[in-house]
């Protein structure tokens, strides 16, 4: 009998032992997964979270309030793994612990203590940049880069101004009539631009940005690329020629300049634009809360912040605001 029950322990010993670095081995690949997971559950709401923020802000500039943004500068997460094993093994007459012993016992704790510090986006470092107009080099890799869809709305979203087409925010006065006129240029580029007409080069000689390059192909469309030239208030070329380089420049420059010279919005000029773009509950529009604007000129077409009672589904972005929704 006590044979049997040496055996017996002996089992229970070896099976515990095995179950107890199975567990322990376990614990090793806790630790990857984890990072895995949770890096892309903070990084994903640290995203939603500047979204919604930057969107209150917008919201609370309309009904003329000030707003605090606040960045995440640092996410220190602390993870701790536990694990433990009990073995219960009998001696003596099997009648003493017959029924009150747990052969085996183990857990796994896990725990996960996250530090998060916030700083407030205040610094004159930030003032300075969102009221500076959007740098030449970032203008030009963003034209570069987009797909032909979107070349129409970048170029009215950043340029303010190039030449002497003006291209208002808000459409008041005689406003009107240069939004149509800058519109009617950015037809124009977008159509040549897509078709290969125009393209948009470096300058090797570092006088100016970049070029725009009008190549040999430029005849296929002459009556296109001379409308285009007389909206900017450049001057067709008289003899036939292969190609034509006008040069860019956001400098002011002098009269006899022979180029394109561009003024850019900078971000509190766009914030300001989507600031216009609130749709304004009838109750707050009658109460008058809000800060009233113009209607949006061409960089402000197709922008909509709505507002509802009820929370919005399927929205990506969408932040409560005086018992409204706004999205």
């Amino acid at each position: 009998m006590r044979q049997v029950q040496r055996q017996y322990g002996r089992i229970i010993i070896v099976t515990a032992f095995c179950l107890t670095l199975g567990l322990l081995a376990g614990c090793a690949g806790v630790g990857p997964h984890n990072i895995s997971k949770g890096r892309a559950d903070y990084n994903e709401a640290i995203n939603t979270t500047e979204d919604e923020q930057m969107l209150l802000a917008i919201v609370k500039g309309r009904y003329g309030e000030s707003n605090t943004l606040l960045a995440v500068s640092s996410i220190t997460a602390n993870v701790r793994f536990t694990s433990s094993a009990s073995i219960n093994a009998g001696f003596g007459p099997e009648e003493n612990y017959s029924g009150n012993l747990v052969p085996f016992s183990g857990g796994l704790a896990y725990e996960e203590n996250p530090t998060i510090s916030y700083s407030p986006i205040n610094s004159e470092k930030y003032i300075r940049q969102i009221m500076t107009p959007i740098p030449p080099d970032i203008f030009l890799l963003t034209l570069r880069t987009l797909g032909l869809g979107d070349r129409h709305r970048i170029i009215t979203l950043l340029i303010k101004r190039i030449n002497n087409l003006r291209n208002p925010d808000f459409i008041q006065d005689q406003s009107a009539a240069a939004a149509e006129q800058f519109n009617d240029f950015v037809t124009l580029w977008t159509e040549l631009r897509n078709g290969g007409v125009i393209e948009l080069e470096i300058d090797s000689r570092e006088r100016h940005t970049f070029d725009i390059v009008i190549n040999t192909d430029w005849k296929t469309s002459e009556d296109k690329v001379k409308k285009l030239l007389a909206l900017l208030d450049i001057k067709a070329p008289e003899t036939d020629v292969e190609e034509m380089v006008v040069p860019v420049s956001f400098r002011r420059q002098p009269r006899d300049f022979k180029g394109i010279t561009i003024s850019t919005r900078s971000t509190t000029e766009l914030i300001e634009i989507l600031r216009g773009a609130v749709e304004i509950p009838l109750e707050h529009e009658q109460a008058n809360l809000t800060v009233s604007y113009p209607p949006l000129g061409n960089p402000g077409e197709g922008l909509r912040i709505l507002s509802s009672r009820d929370k919005p589904g399927g929205m990506s972005t969408a932040v409560r605001y005086r018992s409204y929704w706004f999205y």
